[in-house]
C-alpha cells in the first residue's frame, strides 16, 4: 500500500477559476449541510471548512497551485477535489502518491468507503453525489 495512503493534486487552471470552480461545488453542498469559504484576493489564497470547526480543510494558494490530501482522514477535501474534476474536466490531475493516476469520471458512489475509510457518514455519501453531479446548465432568458 506504499503511496496509496495519500492523494496529490495539481491545478491545470488558473487560481481565479480554480476558486470559482471550488465555490460552485460548495454552493452545492450548502443544500446539505454549510460550509464557509472566505478569499484573500491581495494574498490570493482561498480556504474552505465546515462551519463546526475553525480550521479548513483545503486551501488554494496561487504561489503553489498543487498539494497533498490524506486518504485517511477527513474525506472532505478529496470529495472536493472530485467535485471540482467533475465540474470542470481537466481542472486538475489527481494521483496516488506513487504516482497511480485517479480518473475522477470512474469514481463510484460504491466505492466511497474503499477509497476513503473515514467516510462512513450518511452525509458524506450525500456530499460524494453532490461532488459528481455535473453542474446545471446556466439557463439564459
Amino acid at each position: 500500500m506504499s503511496g496509496l495512503q495519500e492523494f496529490m493534486w495539481r491545478s491545470n487552471i488558473k487560481w481565479p477559476e480554480l476558486v470559482a470552480t471550488a465555490e460552485g461545488v460548495i454552493q452545492r453542498w450548502n443544500t446539505v449541510t454549510q460550509f464557509v469559504t472566505q478569499t484573500d484576493k491581495r494574498e490570493h489564497i482561498w480556504t474552505v471548512r465546515h462551519s463546526s470547526v475553525a480550521l479548513p480543510f483545503l486551501v488554494f494558494n496561487e504561489d503553489s497551485m498543487r498539494g497533498s490530501v490524506p486518504r485517511i482522514g477527513n474525506p472532505m477535501p478529496f470529495l472536493l477535489l472530485l467535485g471540482i474534476c467533475i465540474s470542470r474536466p481537466g481542472a486538475l490531475n489527481i494521483s496516488f502518491a506513487n504516482g497511480q493516476k485517479i480518473d475522477p469520471t470512474k469514481f463510484d458512489l460504491a466505492d466511497l468507503t474503499d477509497l476513503l475509510p473515514h467516510a462512513t457518514h450518511a452525509a458524506h455519501r450525500k456530499l460524494a453525489a453532490l461532488a459528481i453531479q455535473p453542474p446545471a446548465p446556466h439557463v439564459t432568458v
